[in-house]
């Protein structure tokens, strides 16, 4: 019997991804999508209107198991593994021996989700020096957090762990955690600071939260134990001497009601609603700022089409909010306190929604309907985003990106893993080449991507080796946009205004002695 647990039989099922997009989000001409690493990034950006018609992120990482079949985790998970490791009814092969266990570790961690960024628009107002977004995105984010090993080497393995049969595994806890919801923000940035090498912007998202699915699993104080059955060494006995913890999901209708009308965008149809803020500013030095000041028509400004900056600063408080769930016919929580649960094999068996995962749940631990409440709340991912970015030239950058979470990773609520990047990139206005070098997962994995854009399409990763089977992954990502770019630019009509470059406190001695520059200086924007 290859029991995990429930919950690793839906994370498998469900094929979830996550959100860094590590090789974009720096960049200059990220559009909607730097508005997530920063909403003040919506300010003084390099284009007049940035329409985002796709993008889409996935992401799994994890300290314990790494890759050593001999296809892809790529492969698997979206089921492209080729014939000669299938099974004659089609079904991809799987051996133990395809992955490999840190049996030492302490505390499993491991992390998968999907970003989904659906139709977004930003347009900038020059005049007022502001700039406003509309964002919508789906997500799906899955913790595995404060694990020890025995509970680890079951959801790689399942129950079937021949060297531990009838050995009590005792004192063991884990936190699990899906959430799967969509949102829709409102950005709004402005430059409040523009003087001479001094440069500073601040920006807001609010966001409204829909939630479609959680399950959570919170073993506090878990002791088990597996036994095989007699003359069947492929079926196995679970038995629960002990489970302290909580266990709460949403029911299928909580996705099925899900849809377009009014009432669930905006209204209380939803089983879980919630608000979400992001804040944060963006500091820029600019030691040259007088190169870049222009005149159109009666007034002087900055030349909104270039990056002017020798280096900048940005920090920002990313995804601060709660989903509140409550919905008496898709809710469900209880607390657990059990012991001496014995499950035998097939118990849970073709888990393929999360009603099933109910009904068996129930059937295992005996529960009913009393057992349970319908509220609960869960907390968003909440993060502190900071990052520096060096422009070596008008093309070379080096951006140093660090993301901290603050949430709590041993209770029920979503968890974005810290990490660490330094991400070397050249860009220009039409294409970009950047290869991102991070610590991940908690600081805990390394990992090297790649990313490029051209044109109105960007795609990327930041985990190369696992998206190319490279040595023995432990984790993969990828993403990719497609978007609409019309980009700022000054006017190009003498009828309409002209640019005059700002003279510095030596050109009138200059123009003494130069009568061709007596005249004023006119630069006609081709």
């Amino acid at each position: 019997m290859r029991i995990s647990f429930c919950f690793l039989l839906i994370l498998i099922q469900v094929q979830t991804f996550s959100q860094q997009w590590l090789g974009i989000s720096p960049s200059n001409f990220a559009g909607t999508y730097g508005i997530y690493t920063n909403p003040a990034n919506v300010a003084d950006s390099r284009y007049k209107i940035y329409l985002n018609l796709a993008g889409a992120n996935i992401d799994v990482i994890n300290n314990y198991a790494s890759w050593a079949a001999p296809y892809s985790i790529l492969g698997l998970v979206t089921n492209t593994v080729s014939s000669q490791h299938r099974a004659p009814n089609g079904s991809i092969l799987y051996k133990n021996t395809y992955t490999k266990e840190a049996l030492e570790n302490e505390n499993t961690t491991a992390f998968f989700g999907t970003d989904i960024r659906g139709p977004s628009l930003m347009f900038t107002l020059e005049k007022a020096k502001m700039a406003i977004g509309l964002t919508s995105r789906g997500r799906i984010i899955t913790n595995l957090n404060n694990t020890t090993t025995p509970v680890a080497r079951t959801f790689v393995n399942g129950t079937m762990i021949p060297s531990i049969y009838g050995i009590p595994q005792n004192d063991n806890h884990f936190a699990t955690n899906l959430n799967s919801y969509v949102e829709m923000g409102l950005s709004v940035g402005k430059v409040i600071r523009e003087q001479d090498e001094h440069f500073l912007k601040v920006g807001f998202t609010v966001k409204r939260v829909n939630a479609l699915m959680n399950m959570h699993y919170i073993g506090e104080d878990v002791d088990f134990t597996i036994d095989q059955v007699p003359n069947r060494p492929r079926r196995q006995n679970l038995t629960f001497e002990n489970a302290v913890g909580t266990f709460g999901m949403t029911k299928s209708g909580a996705m099925q009601i899900a849809g377009f009308s009014p009432n669930w965008l905006f209204g209380n149809a939803p089983a879980g609603i919630g608000y979400g803020l992001d804040i944060g500013f963006v500091y820029e030095y600019r030691p040259d700022y007088n190169k870049y000041d222009i005149r159109l028509k009666d007034r002087w400004t900055m030349d909104g089409t270039k990056n002017k900056y020798l280096y900048k600063i940005s920090m920002a408080l990313l995804d601060f909010g709660q989903i509140n769930y409550k919905s008496d016919p898709f809710v469900y929580q209880t607390d657990v306190a059990e012991s001496n649960v014995f499950i035998p094999p097939g118990t849970f068996n073709k888990i393929d929604s999360p009603d099933k995962l109910y009904e068996q749940m129930n059937n295992a631990f005996g529960w009913t309907e009393i057992n349970y409440r319908h509220h609960f709340k869960a907390p968003l991912p909440t993060v502190i985003a900071t990052t520096f970015d060096y422009a070596f030239s008008e093309k070379i950058f080096l951006n140093a990106t660090w993301i901290q979470s603050v949430r709590n990773t041993k209770s029920i609520g979503m968890n974005q893993p810290s990490l660490i990047a330094v991400i070397p990139r050249w860009e220009s206005k039409w294409l970009e080449v950047s290869v991102p070098l991070s610590l991940q997962n908690g600081y805990r994995n390394l990992a090297i991507g790649l990313a490029g854009r051209a044109g109105p399409l960007f795609i990327g990763t930041d985990n190369l080796p696992g998206l190319l089977n490279i040595g023995n992954p432990r984790g993969l990502n990828a993403y990719f946009g497609l978007f609409v770019p019309i980009y700022r630019k000054l006017p190009d009509s003498p009828n309409a205004c002209y640019s005059e470059t700002k003279a510095g406190w030596g050109q009138g001695i200059r123009d003494i002695f130069k009568k061709r520059k007596q005249r004023r200086q006119w630069n006609r924007i081709r």
